[in-house]
């Protein structure tokens, strides 16, 4: 649930450092709770912050090729909740999170993308954050989490402690044993404690937000999903009713065939198999199309590359499937005409 404090009544950042300190504090020991901690932009709610920076000790990057970061501030509690790993170094220390102390913690994409020999502990960053910039020391670095969307790569990030740059609004994060929302009134009365006049606003489980962001996807696969079961299910009408038609057209040659000594497998064979080879080179050129328009579905795709040789695969057996089942039926009904039938029917 998110927090925006009043200015008039919290002028001061120390007044709205004591506020949330005390409310998360006072969250953490709710019975049912497992963790607590608060974070300015919640990962999936579309707010954030992101800014320029620089390197201290490195030469200046030339104009318009300065590398970005997102910002966020949050405390070591909103680490815990998340489950974002400590992957080396140390979180905020309690002084830290009491007063400005210029440290920051970087997610595993920036120390690898700006440090790859891996010494980004203790180095520090000029941050485009406050005026004026005042180097941050980098003490820890945290797994990556994804931050818009699930379809986004990840961004450099770094997370300050609150007294770093003391917001008015932030977002409480717990981590419940049970429902999530059968915690929510008992943390809003929390709050309220601390200030009756305090309102609190987009409050959701996590599952929610992501279900939020995922809509769209969601909406386009399932037409796309749709659309792709009405061309499955004509392609099967199609090909049987081309392969009904061409062995009508052939009943006196398959009634001579038999009358000749052929066998009933034999007609099968010689049905299915025209089939069959119209299929391959049907699915061949359908194969180079899918490569060719993949790139336009892209965007609609998650941890999936757009030539993923499973889906290829699953498709081309699907469609195989369905021409053998639809060339079988007429070859099967024609292997069964008797030989004097087929003859009369020319």
């Amino acid at each position: 649930m998110r927090v925006q404090l009043p200015s008039r009544t919290y002028e001061t950042p120390q007044k709205r450092l004591q506020f949330f300190s005390q409310a998360v504090q006072k969250i953490a020991a709710l019975p049912g709770g497992e963790s607590a901690g608060m974070i300015s932009f919640l990962p999936f709610s579309s707010l954030g912050a992101g800014t320029g920076f620089s390197i201290v000790g490195q030469p200046p990057p030339a104009p318009g090729q300065s590398p970005t970061t997102d910002v966020s501030v949050c405390d070591n509690g909103y680490f815990q909740t998340m489950k974002l790993p400590l992957k080396s170094g140390r979180l905020f220390s309690e002084r830290e999170m009491r007063e400005r102390a210029n440290v920051v913690v970087v997610n595993e994409t920036l120390a690898r993308r700006h440090f790859p020999a891996g010494d980004a502990l203790g180095k520090s960053l000029s941050i485009a954050m406050n005026n004026p910039i005042v180097p941050t020391e980098i003490i820890g670095i945290v797994g990556d989490s994804k931050f818009s969307d699930l379809r986004t790569e990840t961004h450099p990030t770094t997370f300050w402690p609150h007294p770093q740059l003391a917001y008015s609004a932030m977002t409480f994060t717990v981590r419940t044993a049970a429902d999530p929302l059968s915690l929510s009134s008992v943390v809003q009365h929390e709050i309220q404690a601390l200030d009756p006049d305090q309102p609190v606003s987009d409050v959701r489980s996590m599952d929610q937000w992501l279900a939020r962001t995922l809509s769209e996807a969601r909406f386009s696969s399932m037409l796309l999903s749709a659309f792709a079961g009405l061309a499955l299910l004509l392609a099967a009408i199609g090909i049987y009713g081309v392969m009904s038609y061409a062995v009508s057209q052939r009943t006196s040659e398959i009634g001579l065939r038999l009358a000749l000594g052929a066998e009933s497998r034999d007609i099968l064979r010689l049905v299915v198999g025209n089939g069959l080879r119209l299929a391959a080179i049907g699915l061949g050129i359908g194969v180079v199309l899918a490569l060719a328009l993949s790139r336009t579905l892209t965007n609609l795709l998650y941890e999936t590359p757009r030539t993923d040789p499973g889906t290829f695969v699953g498709v081309v057996g699907v469609l195989g499937a369905i021409a053998l089942l639809a060339s079988y039926l007429p070859a099967r009904r024609a292997s069964r005409i008797p030989p004097g039938e087929a003859l009369r029917a020319q």
